[in-house]
């Protein structure tokens, strides 16, 4: 692989993770005005009857966007060391997709019943983007797997 590839693809990698830092920020941003800002555009409701589910659901938007951040830059620090090593897929990462489609699972979860929350409402809501977007995620995780399993093997053939 040529340098020049390579420190574009490390622009890339940065590109990302500022992007995905700026919405990190703004995620936690919203969620902290939501709590203390009275005059804030949607301001928390605590309902008594709900509020350890509110908490839940608060709690759940809070770690599921960290984590699906921090699997991000791992995913992204990884490609480029293996990239420097001269491998294209590591393999490391194919089990992280995976805890990725876990992590999505919770994070589309309460993103359906995040606005349901913050108004104090008792309503659960499971939508099909709770079983469609992990899906594709662990679809994406079993193409990263043949194409490591296919580098793997141009590999061995030279």
């Amino acid at each position: 692989m040529t340098n020049s590839l390579q420190k574009s693809i490390k622009r890339l990698s940065i590109a990302i993770l500022v992007i995905g830092g700026l919405t990190l920020a703004y995620t936690y941003f919203q969620m902290i005005s939501q709590f203390w800002l009275k005059n804030f555009i949607n301001p928390v409701v605590w309902n008594p009857e709900i509020r350890s589910w509110q908490i839940f659901i608060f709690a759940g938007r809070f770690v599921g966007v960290t984590l699906l951040y921090v699997m991000c830059c791992i995913f992204i620090v990884r490609i480029n060391r293996g990239l420097a090593c001269g491998e294209i897929f590591p393999r490391s990462n194919i089990a992280l997709i995976r805890w990725t489609a876990l992590v999505t699972v919770l994070l589309t979860f309460v993103r359906s019943n995040y606005q349901a929350a913050v108004h104090g409402e008792s309503a659960l809501m499971v939508d099909s983007n709770v079983i469609l977007i992990p899906l594709i995620v662990l679809l994406f995780a079993g193409l990263y797997k043949m194409a490591y399993l296919a580098a793997k093997d141009s590999n061995l053939a030279i």
